[in-house]
């Protein structure tokens, strides 16, 4: 909440046709991904990043990706928010990382 009363600026404002294209294939996508949680997939973002691991859970907007702490396609992540440390993911018990990922920014799914 904010304290601020001044006059606000509006500096974005999502297209409502696109509004309404971005939430259709939310949940399109969580329909199609929910019978896969704790299956192996390959994930390719819309950027070209390619992930590997296990689809731990999906909610209204993410999908959560277990995948190993040390894997190659860990490497080129810097959270600048917690620094002086390059990775800063939640670890669980047996040294694997959940990534979070966004489902619009996803291009395509493969079971492994």
């Amino acid at each position: 909440m904010s304290t601020y009363s001044g006059p606000q600026t509006l500096i974005y404002q999502a297209d409502p046709t696109a509004l309404h294209h971005v939430k259709k294939v939310r949940e399109s996508m969580h329909g199609s991904l929910k019978p896969y949680i704790n299956r192996k997939v390959r994930i390719q973002t819309i950027d070209g990043v390619t992930h590997e691991g296990m689809i731990s859970g999906i909610d209204e907007g993410h999908l959560y990706l277990t995948m190993q702490a040390s894997g190659p396609s860990m490497r080129g992540y810097y959270n600048p928010y917690y620094p002086p440390y390059p990775y800063y993911y939640p670890v669980n018990p047996i040294g694997n990382v959940i990534l979070p990922l966004v489902l619009y920014n996803l291009l395509a799914i493969s079971l492994l």
